[in-house]
Order: structure tokens, then C-alpha cells, then sequence
């Protein structure tokens, strides 16, 4: 079996995600120019909470740093 290399991954994902975008937007013509943004659902439960609630909810990195911080005190 021969390997793909990234490239060809990369160049394969992007025709699925484009064929994708043309199935579900049959409407617009150049529905492919937004293949890699295919969302249909922008709830607070799908969406980035962070966006959403814009507090409380530190990425743990934040935490982390947070941490050090009181630790070093």
C-alpha cells in the first residue's frame, strides 16, 4: 500500500469539504469558497463558550498561568 504523503491529504480533505459545501448549498455558486467553514449551527452548546459567556472560563493555559502566579506570592 503505497502512503500518502500530507500534501495529498491535505489536497484530498479539501475536495471532500468542497463537494461537501456544494451538496449542502446547492444554491450558491460559490458555496466551495466557504468549504472550510461549513457550520450550519452557532448555539452557545456548539459554538466557543468563550464567545458566548465571556467569562469564567479560562483556557488551561490561563489556569496554568493563574496558578503560577499564586503559587509565586
Amino acid at each position: 500500500m503505497i502512503e500518502e504523503t500530507k500534501r495529498q491529504r491535505r489536497r484530498r480533505d479539501a475536495e471532500r469539504m468542497k463537494a461537501k459545501a456544494r451538496r449542502i448549498r446547492p444554491d450558491q455558486p460559490t458555496a466551495f469558497w466557504r468549504a472550510d467553514y461549513l457550520a450550519v449551527c452557532s448555539c452557545a452548546m456548539c459554538g466557543n463558550p468563550r464567545h458566548v459567556w465571556k467569562e469564567g472560563t479560562d483556557t488551561l493555559q490561563e489556569r496554568r498561568a493563574c496558578l503560577r502566579e499564586s503559587d509565586e506570592s
